[in-house]
């Protein structure tokens, strides 16, 4: 059997040698890159910190540590390429010497201990092909390990770089929201400021123009608008838009949508008599903030529907959710359309009012001042067919009220909420010298009935008692009782108007129902 000599490949071993250097460049060349994405850019808060640490504490010096063992490797393989190069030298120049085919060892081989037989048996201590194959192994388990973390290494940049992208996405998110809220904020503030201005310009030299000199109420709560319109314009330029006291702010009107109420309960009643429609409007109170109460009679001659609107709500002068309060009466006042009035409107259009209804819309203080202004208006009474309208305690002398509503206005004698009109008062220095100026508009006609009851037991409660809706509903039923020392033929043949046209008799679950609906105001 023929011999023949193998050994290890040199020029192999010196470029997996070279191989492991240029690793451990790659590594090394990675590390700085790295470090200069970490380091380079602008970037503070904790996450940024942390990441930092994380890098320079952790996983550069991993970087460091696998680029030193690759060195480490690639310099022993080239001292063993150097040695072998010494052995084959020795040898002839034999690339392969060391081993002979049958396994046997000459004397003197310097392989023994290292060399083995083709068939890999060992000759004192494991072959050449074992130990390569270790190293190889070796190295296989080394790039492993580099190529996990340099993997782990990748995921963790790529996780702290969106990260950042999504600090500096959402740090856009809010720069670009308060830049936005502020805006809006600004926007808000001139529009308050022009609609105020607008509204006090209508109230006085717009009523000179269009042949009416201007009337004291509409004037004085036009005026009081804008005032607090430029003070909350001037706080809001002041904090550079980051405070909008919302002054005298009207909004926008909404509408809930509508709920049942169970009128056998406490909740409501039937409309049955003309104080039960006072009271209506007392139970629209107590069913919460803001809320309309639209009730629905079904008769031979076709529906009937009684719209309850409440008064004032809130006082302060910084506008909030609901539209029941100061601002609306002073828009309403001054002769503008105020949020109150359109969100009534909205809550009819929500009630699903049937078509070819007859409708009355009866309100307390600002709610009747509200109700005159929709039936001052011919498109609205026109639309929603309105037959009539009853104000308690409501200061309405200023409206052109649609001449085909039959009204009936209430108020204490006391009572001096429903006198803030001055009785349509103008401010007309110049009086005799303007007689083609209109005088004022007179509320009495055929079809307005106006009455004065008289004063509830305590009458210098002038809120409380003088005007109480729940006062009104005890006054007028009093005032429409035969025999009553305060008996009133006009509020007499009012009710009995009322039961002619159906709004009022023998009504009951059978053939009435109702609804509330909450009215608000956003901005």
């Amino acid at each position: 059997m023929s011999e023949q000599l193998w050994g290890q490949d040199i020029e192999q071993v010196r470029e997996l040698s070279r191989t492991f250097e240029r690793s451990a460049q790659n590594l090394e060349s990675s590390r700085q890159l790295i470090d200069g994405v970490v380091f380079g850019f602008d970037g503070w808060g904790p996450n940024v910190e942390q990441m930092r640490d994380l890098w320079s504490g952790d996983l550069a010096p991993s970087l460091t540590d696998a680029a030193d063992a690759l060195r480490d490797a690639g310099d022993k393989a080239a001292r063993n390429a150097d040695d072998q190069q010494d052995t084959t030298d020795s040898y002839g120049g034999s690339a392969f010497a060391g081993a002979t085919a049958a396994g046997s060892a000459p004397v003197g081989n310097p392989f023994a201990g290292v060399t083995g037989t083709i068939s890999g048996e060992a000759d004192g201590g494991g072959g050449l092909t074992d130990w390569f194959g270790d190293r190889l192994d070796d190295a296989g388990n080394g790039l492993d390990w580099l190529g996990g973390q340099a993997s782990d290494g990748a995921n963790w940049v790529g996780d702290q770089a969106a990260d950042l992208g999504d600090w500096f996405s959402d740090t856009a998110s809010d720069v670009g929201g308060w830049a936005a809220d502020t805006g809006a904020t600004y926007a808000d503030s001139f529009g308050d400021l022009w609609d105020t201005g607008g509204q006090l310009w209508d109230a006085t030299g717009g009523s000179v123009l269009d042949g009416r000199w201007p009337r004291t109420t509409e004037v004085v709560a036009s005026n009081v608008l804008f005032a607090g319109s430029v003070v909350d314009h001037l706080v809001t330029n002041a904090t550079f838009g980051q405070v909008d006291l919302n002054v005298f702010d009207d909004g926008e009107p909404y509408a809930d949508p509508p709920r049942p109420v169970d009128l056998e309960s406490d909740a409501g009643r039937y409309p049955q008599n003309i104080e039960d429609v006072i009271w209506s409007i007392s139970d629209a109170y107590s069913a919460g903030d803001s809320e309309v109460r639209v009730t629905t009679i079904e008769t031979p001659d076709g529906p009937r529907v009684i719209v309850s609107v409440p008064g004032t709500q809130e006082w302060d002068p910084r506008t909030g959710d609901s539209p029941m309060d100061l601002t609306g009466n002073l828009v309403t006042a001054g002769g503008g359309t105020s949020t109150m009035t359109e969100a009534v409107e909205l809550a009819m259009q929500n009630a699903d009012i049937p078509p070819g209804a007859e409708v009355m819309i009866a309100g307390h203080s600002q709610g009747g001042m509200t109700a005159a202004d929709l039936a001052s208006d011919p498109g609205f009474v026109s639309e929603y067919n309105v037959t009539n309208l009853i104000t308690i305690g409501s200061p309405i002398d200023s409206n052109h009220i649609d001449p085909g509503v039959n009204v009936l206005e209430l108020q204490h004698e006391y009572d001096v909420v429903p006198r803030l009109d001055m009785g349509d008062g103008l401010l007309n220095p110049l009086g005799p010298l303007h007689p083609s100026l209109p005088s004022g508009y007179e509320q009495a006609g055929p079809n307005h009935t106006g009455a004065t009851l008289e004063n509830p037991p305590n009458p210098f409660d002038l809120f409380g008692g003088n005007h109480s809706h729940q006062e009104y509903g005890n006054s007028l039923r009093d005032a429409t009782t035969p025999g009553d020392p305060t008996y009133n033929p006009s509020l007499a043949a009012y009710e009995q108007e009322l039961r002619n046209s159906g709004f009022l008799g023998e009504n009951d679950a059978s053939n009435t129902s109702a609804v509330d609906i909450h009215v608000g105001r956003n901005h």
